[in-house]
């Protein structure tokens, strides 16, 4: 099916899950703030997997695996989320993540936390 004519977007050759990827996104940062972050983790890796170029998704598993003492892949998470050609500078800006992203405020707080260390 996903090989169909139609199935992209323009020139493009990315398949058209990018309304799926937002709503797995969107979900897994809920899922934080309703307090299943151990479910939240799953759905953030599957989101990270399925759109690798996701800074997003990135950026909110390395604050979600900091928060939960995961140091290190924490660090690595946040590595490839400033590596995406969108990059991590946005989410270094809070108001952006709190306002135009509209995290969650336990997500934002988790964010704001990994972000001292760095």
């Amino acid at each position: 099916f996903q090989q169909s004519k139609g199935f992209t977007v323009g020139a493009s050759t990315t398949s058209r899950l990018d309304g799926a990827v937002y709503a797995s996104a969107n979900a897994a940062l809920s899922l934080v703030q309703l307090g299943d972050e151990r479910l939240a983790e799953r759905e953030m890796r599957g989101v990270a997997r399925r759109a690798p170029n996701s800074a997003d998704m990135r950026a909110a598993l390395a604050a979600l695996l900091y928060s939960n003492g995961n140091v290190a892949e924490a660090e690595e998470q946040w590595e490839q989320a400033c590596a995406r050609s969108v990059g991590c500078g946005r989410y270094k800006d809070l108001d952006y993540v709190r306002r135009i992203r509209r995290w969650p405020p336990k997500m934002v707080d988790k964010l704001d936390a990994f972000l001292k260390i760095k």
